[in-house]
């Protein structure tokens, strides 16, 4: 008892010392320090929000409200120092007893101190010899449904970004410079973080078609759609092979860098945004109504199944879609440590009904320094997961045994009903299909998921060298399941059919680099040599299965199933081996020059051919530094130029090896049922990666002093060495074999202008163009070895188009050149006529192409006190589309049993005709469009702690001015089913919608 209540006085003796020593503490702390107010102003004397102010040297920091106000406890001897993205970093000592300093900053039109992005680290904008274009997360979009993908859309000359159908979460087909391969992959390698991903593994693509069932959608995932863009600090796009030789063999088709945001030393914030959306179609198709139908039935003469009913099938299938997203973000930024964590969530419902998707995001960056700052680890992983309800939108559909939801929305019968009497619904049997049933029928289920990360190690152990290790790890996991119920005329054949799909993919990688960075004199070098190793996997099984006594069994017991179709499976691996260096000389910051050499080994590629050899050099000259040039005009001045070799591998694996496979044949001896086991291909020990030389020259220019700044570009580019299937001599049982043949040729000039075109008081006013020109042609198809063969690609698809196709490669023309007949009118006889021989045959020929003459982007900002008003434009001239969906409801033919669009009635082709692919469906689809317009207000309440309240309204997709009669000319349809869309065909495209968003972000 007394010891009880020893131990009790001690601790109440104990808890009153602790609160002393802590206000004696607190009181120390307080004298010791001082409080500064003040304000951060441009120099037209407008407030600027969002400033960083930090006591230099220390963790302590804030930021200014929305009135350019601040307000810190600093201590004795204090250095503030004020930053701000686009104006130049200043600090100013605080003296003793000074309890105000106001900060003006000036603007940094040019951003020549900016830090851009480059292969294996990062240089100042001002010290690049190469082709390297950036965005950073201020100069984002914003609005529902964005990724990082569509936030290039129009940013960067000479980059194509087409959105290849308007489905959440849709792929887009991205050129940098024009496309360099025939049947390798055209899309650039993505490098996050430090991390190179393989998008073009066997998860990139999920086709689930069959002989009896095409109907689903074959669309490639978006590699980058489990990133939130809220995470992203920056894109980089390495264009010339100066900048993409660091890359080697994957460097030809251009890289994309994406930077993701760290934590800041001196910062601490919680930042939250919500925004909601509602989007609608922003076009549909002019079909025949209920009343034009029967006029037009009646009027040919042919049978009328009239019901009775006056039914808008696009309307039944389209809706109005909901969309929100959710994101939160923690930053602290510590002397040693410092980290970011963020979770995003978002709902994107799709236009038309029953699609959609739901995403989860999260992400957690961390930096530690030790060792005086000598070693320094930073971290980063990101994790997202991807829910999908997908519209069963197949763009391969090519007869009666295929179908989808589009296509019966623009073809079945309008006078029809829904649902019957006993709410069943209405086929129009034996082949077409209700297109509500689609919807609430069928269903198809996707779910992927994708794990980023790496470590970064950095050991500045002497001086200027440093030794680095980064080690990435990436996991993508696809799953698909969809079912055709046996309530459905699709299914009720099968009594139910389901399809089960499950694929992996993932990669290792090790780099090991040494870096060296010095200055003596007017000298300085930036060089490093380094070592890399990446290892890649992918594996897939896919399983269908047939019969079902119910419904409710689906993917969940395909033991249910009566007939369990054959498995298919695959796994697959590749490795790449590679040694590489860079240096970088600065003589006196006028003269630079950058040397890049890779050597890379790929395990795709021949015994004879596994290891190759990427070079690149450059140059730069700021005239501007130079003591005779003196200008008031132009004031900033910098040629470059740049040559280098890049390579493509992106083939598949085991290409260069003897294959075999086993056959659908089998033999029965003995009762016992023998696989047939054939040679697939043979071997080619000197198959090699397709090599891209490219030369740049380069001007980069400010006139009074960066008001207006920008860049210029040449280049000249060319792949030899086309990886293309070839015949092999008979007699062979192997008829192809793949080999290096051929080549193809880019040339082209960009052009990037920058406007700093009003700055007052009160308001101000920047612009950004960007302008692209890139010519494209084939130059050969053969060699010493092999004779390539002009070859037909971009199949047409449709009931009665079945064999016919809309492009042919062929030299001395563009990769998306249209072939095929010349329509010239029709005749008195209702027949299609087409530009004829001297024989009078009609004769295939070039009637278009997919290439555009140029592309075009231009965004725009003006800013009112605490308003800014941001619009994005962008465009296309030139190019050429091929509408393959008025090819097939632009024939009378189709009556009764199919719908057609209205301009079939005035067409004057004759209602016997049988359908045909001719430059009758081959429309100028060049565009100009508005992609986004927003208008935000910022302010503060200081009271609650909120540094910053940002409340924006935005509109997506406003407009689009274009003579193309389609529902849109920006489209890339995968209508050979492999994942990779030929570049202008328009076949049953899931729309473009129009969205409006409303959203906030709130700082604390």
């Amino acid at each position: 008892m007394k010891n009880n209540a020893t131990q009790g006085a001690f601790s109440a003796f104990a808890r009153k010392l602790t609160l002393v020593v802590a206000f004696l503490g607190i009181s120390a702390f307080a004298f010791a320090q001082s409080k500064v107010t003040g304000t951060v102003k441009d120099s037209a004397g407008e407030p600027i929000i969002g400033a960083s102010v930090i006591v230099d040297g220390t963790t302590t920091g804030t930021t200014t409200a929305a009135d350019g106000t601040y307000s810190l406890n600093v201590p004795k001897d204090a250095v503030l120092q004020v930053s701000f993205i686009g104006y130049e970093t200043v600090s100013q000592a605080v003296a003793p007893g000074q309890t105000t300093v106001d900060f003006v900053l000036n603007s940094s039109s040019m951003q020549l101190d900016d830090v851009v992005v480059i292969g294996y680290g990062t240089m100042k904008k001002s010290d690049l010899t190469g082709a390297v274009s950036q965005i950073t997360s201020d100069q984002f979009k914003v609005g529902s449904g964005l990724n990082a993908q569509s936030m290039m859309q129009g940013a960067f000359a000479g980059v194509n970004v087409s959105q290849n159908s308007g489905k959440p979460g849709a792929s887009n087909t991205i050129r940098v410079r024009g496309g360099t391969s025939i049947t390798a992959s055209n899309e650039p390698l993505y490098v996050i973080d430090g991390v190179p991903i393989d998008a073009a593994a066997g998860v990139s693509k999920s086709s689930i078609k069959t002989y009896q069932h095409d109907n689903f959608d074959q669309e490639a995932v978006n590699p980058l759609d489990a990133i939130n863009p809220n995470d992203i600090e920056s894109i980089n796009v390495l264009k010339d092979a100066s900048a993409t030789a660091i890359y080697g063999s994957r460097g030809a088709n251009g890289v994309v860098i994406i930077t993701t945001k760290q934590g800041k030393k001196g910062t601490q914030s919680f930042d939250y945004g919500y925004k909601i959306g509602v989007s609608k179609v922003a076009n549909t198709l002019d079909v025949l109504s209920a009343d034009e139908y029967r006029t037009a039935v009646q009027e040919l003469g042919r049978p009328l199944d009239d019901k009775g009913f006056n039914t808008d099938w696009q309307d039944e299938i389209f809706r109005t879609a909901i969309s929100q997203e959710h994101y939160a973000a923690f930053t602290y930024g510590g002397e040693k440590t410092s980290y970011r964590a963020s979770l995003g969530y978002g709902d994107q419902q799709g236009v038309i009904d029953g699609s959609g998707i739901e995403k989860y995001n999260a992400r957690m960056n961390i930096n530690h320094s030790a060792l005086d700052d000598k070693l320094k680890f930073r971290l980063n992983v990101n994790y997202g997961e991807i829910h999908a309800d997908q519209a069963a939108t197949s763009s391969t559909v090519g007869s009666e045994f295929g179908s989808n939801v589009l296509y019966e929305a623009y073809v079945f019968n309008p006078t029809y009903p829904i649902y019957d009497e006993t709410g069943d619904f209405v086929d129009s049997r034996p082949y077409r299909v209700n297109p509500r049933s689609y919807i609430e029928e069928l269903k198809d289920e996707r779910k992927t998921k994708r794990f980023i990360g790496n470590l970064n190690v950095n050991y500045n152990f002497w001086g200027p060298l440093s030794f680095e290790a980064n080690f990435g790890y990436t996991n993508n996991d696809l799953s698909r399941n969809s079912y055709i119920p046996k309530s459905n005329l699709l299914g009720e054949g099968d009594s139910g059919f389901v399809n089960i799909q499950k694929m992996e993919d993932w990669s290792k990688l090790m780099e090991l680099m040494l870096k060296y960075n010095q200055s003596f004199g007017k000298h300085h070098i930036d060089a490093m040599a380094g070592y890399s190793y990446q290892y890649f996997w992918n594996e897939g099984v896919n399983t269908s299965a047939a019969g079902f006594l119910s419904d409710e069994f689906q993917w969940y017991n395909i033991s249910a199933a009566s007939t369990i179709h054959t498995p298919s499976s695959w796994a697959q691996s590749n490795k790449l081996i590679s040694f590489y260096g860079r240096i970088n000389w600065n003589y006196d910051d006028k003269y630079l020059v950058t040397a890049t050499l890779r050597d890379d080994g790929s395990s795709r590629f021949g015994a004879d051919s596994k290891w190759g050899l990427f070079p690149s050099v450059a140059a730069s000259w700021r005239l501007s530094e130079e003591e005779f040039f003196k200008n008031n005009v132009l004031t900033y001045a910098k040629l470059r130029a740049s040559w280098g070799i890049t390579g493509s591998q992106e083939i598949g694996n085991y290409n260069s090896l003897s294959t075999l496979g086993a056959s659908t044949n089998k033999y029965l001896i003995g009762g016992n049922v023998i696989t047939i086991v054939l040679p697939q291909q043979y071997a080619n020990p000197d198959l090699k990666w397709e090599e891209t030389t490219q030369y740049n020259v380069g001007f980069d220019f400010g006139f009074l002093d960066g008001k207006i700044h920008g860049s210029i570009d040449v280049y000249h580019k060319r792949t030899d060495d086309l990886l293309l299937s070839v015949a092999v001599p008979a007699p062979s049982y192997i008829t192809k074999q793949t080999a290096n043949v051929g080549s193809v040729m880019n040339n082209g000039i960009e052009v990037q202008v920058g406007f700093d075109v009003l700055r007052k008081k009160d308001f101000s006013w920047t612009a950004n163009l960007n302008l692209a020109h890139n010519h494209n042609k084939v130059i050969s198809l053969s060699n010493g070895s092999w004779s390539g063969e002009n070859f037909w690609s971009a199949p047409c698809n449709g009931p009665g188009l079945s064999g016919q196709y809309a492009q042919m490669i062929l030299p001395g023309e563009a990769l998306g050149t249209f072939y095929g007949k010349k329509f010239i009118g029709v005749d008195a006889n209702g027949k299609e006529m087409f530009e004829v021989d001297e024989n009078g045959n009609a004769v295939n020929q070039v009637i278009g192409c997919a290439q555009p003459d140029f592309t075009y982007g231009l965004s725009t900002q003006l800013q009112y006190k605490k308003w800014t008003l941001s619009m994005n434009f962008r465009g296309s001239q030139g190019n050429d589309v091929y509408n393959n969906t008025a090819n097939n409801l632009m024939y009378l033919t189709n009556l009764p049993g199919r719908n057609v669009l209205k301009d079939a009635l005035s067409s004057g082709v004759g209602p016997g005709e049988a359908k045909l692919f001719s430059s009758r469906f081959i429309e100028d689809g060049s565009y100009f469009r508005m992609d986004a317009l927003t208008l935000g207000y910022d302010f503060a309440i200081p009271a609650l702690r909120l540094k910053r309240a940002h409340v924006y309204f935005s509109a997506q997709n406003l407009f689009v001015i274009t003579g193309y009669s389609g529902l849109d000319p920006e489209v890339n349809t995968d209508v050979t089913g492999n994942g990779v869309a030929p570049l202008g065909i328009d076949y049953l495209s899931y729309p473009k919608a129009r969205t409006f968003t409303l959203g906030i972000n709130l700082s604390f």
